[in-house]
C-alpha cells in the first residue's frame, strides 16, 4: 500500500512536471541528444567545465539513488544547476524486458520503478526521461513506462557490413521528436581507443549526416575518465565530438529540451 501510493502520487507529480516541460520545449534544431549512465558522479562534475566550454547540455541517468551518500547527491544538484538533467535509470539496474517477461510489469514497476522514483522525489529530483538498463526493453514495459515519463532511450548496435551513419533507426527528424517516446541511441565508450580510430570517424559521419537532414542523433556513454575499468569516454576524446558538433552547427541537447 505505501509503494502504491508513492506510485499514485509520482505519477501525479510526473504528470504535472511533464506537462510544464513540455509546453516550454519548442521543435529543436538538429543536433544531438548527450546522455550518461549510471552514478559516475565525480567524474561528470569533473567534466561540466568542458560541457560549458562547449555551451553542451547532457541528460546523465542515474540508478541505485537509495544509496548515494550526501555528497554524491550534492554532486547531481551541482550537475543540475549546471543546466543538465537527471534522468531515471531505475532503482537497481534491473533488465525490464528479462524481469517483465517472468515476473510482470507490474511487479517491474513495483521493484525497479515505484522505489527509484520515491527517493529521487525524497532528494528533490522529478526526472521525465528513463534510460532502460542493458538497452533491454520491449512494448509492454515502453507502453508502462510512458505513463510516467515523457521520453525513454534505449540503444542498438550498428549492423554488420554497415556504417554508423546508415543506421536510420538512430536518427530522428526534429519535427517528429514529439511523436517518438522512445529513442535509439548508440553507446560511444572507448571510441577512439587503440584498434578503434574508425568508430570516431564513423561517429563524426553520423554526426554530418544529422546536420544534413535536420535531425537528432541519439548517443550514450558512463563515465568520462581517462582510463577504467568501467565503461567510460576519454575527456579528450568527448572534447573532440563537441568541437565537430560545434563546427557543424549541431546543439548538444537534454531529454527535457525535446518536445
Amino acid at each position: 500500500m505505501k509503494y502504491f501510493s508513492l506510485w499514485i502520487t509520482m505519477l501525479l507529480l510526473g504528470s504535472v512536471v511533464t506537462t510544464v516541460r513540455a509546453a516550454e520545449a519548442v521543435t529543436p534544431e538538429a543536433g544531438v541528444l548527450l546522455t550518461f549512465d549510471d552514478a559516475h558522479i565525480s567524474e561528470w562534475v569533473a567534466a561540466l567545465p568542458l560541457l560549458q566550454k562547449y555551451g553542451a547540455h547532457a541528460t546523465f541517468f542515474v540508478t541505485r539513488f537509495d544509496t548515494l551518500s550526501a555528497e554524491r547527491r550534492a554532486g547531481l544538484k551541482t550537475i543540475e544547476a549546471a543546466g543538465h538533467e537527471i534522468g531515471c535509470h531505475g532503482l537497481r539496474h534491473i533488465k525490464a524486458a528479462v524481469h517483465t517477461e517472468s515476473k510482470g510489469v507490474e511487479d517491474y514497476l513495483a521493484v525497479e520503478i515505484t522505489p527509484a522514483l520515491a527517493a529521487m522525489a525524497e532528494a528533490e529530483f522529478t526526472p521525465t526521461s528513463f534510460a532502460y538498463p542493458s538497452s533491454n526493453n520491449n512494448d509492454v514495459t515502453d507502453a508502462a513506462l510512458l505513463k510516467s515519463f515523457r521520453h525513454l532511450r534505449t540503444g542498438t548496435g550498428v549492423k554488420e557490413g554497415h556504417r554508423l551513419a546508415q543506421m536510420d533507426v538512430l536518427f530522428t527528424p526534429v519535427a517528429q521528436v514529439a511523436d517518438r517516446g522512445l529513442l535509439v541511441g548508440k553507446g560511444i565508450d572507448r571510441i577512439g581507443y587503440p584498434g578503434k580510430e574508425d568508430q570516431l570517424v564513423q561517429l563524426f559521419e553520423a554526426m554530418e549526416r544529422a546536420a544534413a537532414k535536420g535531425e537528432i542523433l541519439t548517443l550514450y556513454a558512463h563515465g568520462i575518465a581517462e582510463t577504467g575499468k568501467h565503461h567510460h569516454i576519454k575527456p579528450e576524446t568527448l572534447e573532440k565530438v563537441l568541437a565537430h558538433g560545434k563546427k557543424l552547427g549541431l546543439r548538444f541537447y537534454r531529454f527535457d529540451d525535446m518536445p
